[in-house]
C-alpha cells in the first residue's frame, strides 16, 4: 500500500556544528516516503555553505522504491526567526503530513514509521507527538513530573507550560492549516502558542508512549536562554488568542471549561508579572493597566499587546 508523503522541516540558524546530526537522523528513517526541507534562516557561521557541500553525499545515501520517494531540498532565507523558517518550510511542503525537527535534536530511526502507524490506527487524531530522552550536556534523562508527556486533550496543563516538543510533533497538514501557522513576532514560546490554539480548536494531540527522539539542551545558544521575563511571551500569546477568538465570534462557542481555563491562565500570568516587577523595583503600572482592561472585559488593542514583546521594557 502506498504510504502518505511526510514533509519534514528543519529550521536552522548558526547551528553548523550540530545540524548534520539532525539531517542524518532523517536520512536514517525507516519510513520510505518523505521529503526534507532544510531552511537556513540567514545563518552567519557558514551553515549554508557547509550544508550545500554535504548535500551530494546525503542524497547519495537515499534509496527509493517505486512510488516511495525520498528527497532533500535546501532553502536559504533572510533571518526571520524560527517561526518564519518553519512557516516557509510549510509553504514549500508537498506532503499530506508535516513533521518538524529542530536542528539541535535527532530522531530514532523508527520515529516516523511508528508515528504514521499510530495515526493509521488512531484516525481520530490529526496531531501527535512521541516520548523523548533529554540530553543535557551528556546526561540522559526522561521528563518527569509536570514535564511528562500527556495524550489527548490537555488544555489545562498546556496553558501552564509547553507540553509538546516541536521535534516530536507530527501534523495532518490540511488540519494544521485550518488552525494556523507559527506567529512570527514571537521569538520564543511560538510552539506553546500553536499547541494551545490546536487544543482550543477542539483537537486532541496523541502520544506514542515510546522514546523516539533525543532532545538536546543546556547549550549556550538556546533561544530560551536569550530573553528575560519569558512569561511575557506566554501572556502575549494567551491575550492575542483570546482577542482573535472574540473577534471571530468563536469565544462564546468555546466550552465553558476552556473559557475558564484561559481566563484563569491569563489572570495568573498578569499577577506573576506584576508581583515580580514590583519586587525588583521595576515599573509595573503599564502592565497593571493592561490587566485592568482585561478584567473589565474590554478588548486590548494589538499595539498595546505588542508592548509585552518590547525588550527595552524588560
Amino acid at each position: 500500500m502506498e504510504k502518505a508523503l511526510v514533509s519534514i522541516i528543519i529550521p536552522t540558524f548558526n547551528r553548523k556544528a550540530v545540524v548534520d546530526r539532525a539531517i542524518k537522523s532523517v536520512i536514517g528513517q525507516t519510513y520510505p516516503h518523505w521529503e526534507l526541507h532544510i531552511v537556513d534562516d540567514g545563518s552567519t557561521d557558514g551553515t549554508w555553505m557547509d550544508v550545500l557541500s554535504k548535500l551530494p553525499s546525503w542524497k547519495g545515501k537515499l534509496t527509493s522504491f517505486g512510488r516511495q520517494q525520498k528527497s532533500i531540498q535546501v532553502h536559504q532565507t533572510e533571518h526571520r526567526g524560527v517561526s518564519g523558517a518553519r512557516n516557509f518550510g510549510m509553504e514549500k511542503a508537498n506532503g499530506e503530513w508535516i513533521a518538524f525537527l529542530d536542528s539541535d535534536d535527532e530522531w530514532f530511526p523508527e520515529k516516523l514509521s511508528k508515528q504514521m502507524e499510530f495515526h493509521k490506527s488512531n484516525p481520530e487524531f490529526s496531531f501527535s507527538q512521541t516520548k523523548e530522552v533529554w540530553n543535557k550536556k551528556g546526561n540522559l534523562m526522561e521528563p518527569k513530573g509536570k514535564y511528562r508527556k500527556l495524550s489527548g486533550w490537555f488544555l489545562k496543563e498546556s496553558l501552564d507550560i509547553c507540553m509538546v516538543t516541536s521535534s516530536s510533533f507530527l501534523a495532518h497538514k490540511p488540519t494544521l492549516e485550518q488552525v494556523g501557522r507559527f506567529r512570527t513576532e514571537l521569538p520564543i514560546c511560538e510552539d506553546y502558542d500553536l499547541w494551545n490554539r490546536i487544543l482550543l480548536s477542539g483537537h486532541g494531540i496523541g502520544l506514542l508512549s515510546e522514546n523516539l527522539m533525543v532532545r538536546y539542551g543546556g547549550h549556550d545558544n538556546q533561544l530560551s536562554n536569550q530573553y528575560d521575563a519569558q512569561e511575557r511571551f506566554r501572556l502575549y500569546s494567551l491575550l492575542l488568542t483570546r482577542e482573535e477568538l472574540k473577534e471571530n465570534g468563536d469565544w462564546n462557542s468555546l466550552p465553558e471549561t476552556s473559557q475558564n481555563l484561559m481566563t484563569d491562565a491569563i489572570q495568573s500570568r498578569f499577577s506573576t508579572m506584576i508581583q515580580g516587577r514590583t519586587k525588583r523595583g521595576k515599573d509595573s503600572r503599564w502592565i497593571q493597566e493592561l490587566f485592568e482592561i482585561f478584567l473589565a472585559g474590554k478588548s486590548i488593542e494589538k499595539k498595546d499587546l505588542l508592548t509585552l514583546l518590547d525588550h527595552s521594557l524588560f
